[in-house]
């Protein structure tokens, strides 16, 4: 098998499996990664590629030992059988995204610290009790994770904080709370006392910092309000979540910045000091300009009724 059989493909009996184990040994070029990617055996993802391969009339790969690389034909398929799959991928979301709204269900991201702020307890408890037909099903995810999978229709609705990232065109913003962010330091530091810092101050500390983003996220907005006060953090720890944040704080590991309603998590510990030069973030909720679904809808005008309660902006 040198060459394309174009006959062959009108009558291939193919289907996504056969696609999918093709990609990903195309991608990772090494049949043991591909099977793991998929959560298959080695030997069913060799027969499914050998059974594509049958059926299309082509060699995919080039096999040497323990060396695999795409044959000409492959290079030439991957394109297309990327684009296939993706635009099946589509297709698939778009109908869960239907199925959601005939069920009045609506998949929900929020970013971590979100769900310790009121307003967001208060959205997810008007729901249940002004809209009980309605289910909100609950998706905890970075914010750039939360924009890719609302273009992707996979969620329908967000909640992030600034800085945002870049937002694709046929999303829509409600700006919902700002609050400001206060520097949690263990309650056995020297200025543990005082009720204002100034950041400038902190400047030698050890920061806990969080992850990074491609775009936007909170650590961006450590990172511009230490250079205005003067410095570089000097980071002593990078983690995901903010309750992890803390915890490392509580126990002497260094200093961090977070959005003041974390002080409702009440861990034991820890003082939150105000900051003299002040530096906030924005609670914002995004969806789908296109979707006019009703239980999204219903959502909105909800979020809409919490904006100007539960304020930490004072």
């Amino acid at each position: 098998m040198t060459t394309l059989d174009w006959p062959a493909l009108a009558g291939m009996q193919t289907d996504v499996r056969h696609w999918r184990a093709f990609v990903a040994v195309a991608e990772t070029l090494h049949f043991h990664a591909a099977a793991e990617r998929l959560g298959i055996s080695q030997p069913a993802l060799s027969q499914l590629v050998r059974a594509l391969e049958k059926n299309l009339g082509v060699r995919l790969f080039d096999r040497q030992g323990r060396r695999v690389a795409l044959s000409p034909a492959g290079q030439a398929l991957l394109p297309q059988a990327k684009l296939a799959l993706h635009q099946l991928q589509r297709t698939e979301n778009v109908g869960r995204a239907f199925s959601r709204r005939e069920a009045r269900a609506l998949a929900v991201g929020y970013v971590g610290s979100a769900a310790f702020h009121p307003s967001f307890a208060a959205l997810v408890g008007s729901v249940n009790t002004l809209v009980p037909e309605m289910t909100l099903i609950l998706n905890q995810l970075p914010a750039t994770q939360q924009i890719e999978s609302l273009v992707a229709q996979t969620l329908d609705f967000a909640v992030i904080r600034s800085p945002l990232p870049e937002l694709d065109p046929s999303l829509a913003l409600l700006p919902g709370h700002k609050e400001p962010m206060v520097l949690a330091l263990p309650d056995s530091h020297a200025r543990a006392k005082e009720p204002v810092c100034q950041l400038k101050d902190f400047a030698n500390e050890p920061f806990i910092q969080y992850i990074h983003q491609r775009d936007g996220g909170l650590r961006r907005l450590v990172e511009a309000a230490c250079h205005a006060a003067g410095f570089e953090p000097r980071i002593a720890h990078t983690v995901p979540q903010i309750a992890t944040m803390l915890c490392l704080v509580s126990v002497g590991s260094g200093v961090a910045l977070v959005p003041k309603s974390m002080k409702r998590l009440a861990m034991a510990g820890i003082v939150y000091l105000e900051l003299g030069e002040p530096v906030s973030t924005e609670l914002t909720f995004v969806y789908r300009r296109s979707d006019t679904s009703p239980p999204l809808r219903a959502v909105l005008q909800l979020a809409r009724g919490t904006i100007d309660k539960h304020s930490f902006s004072k």
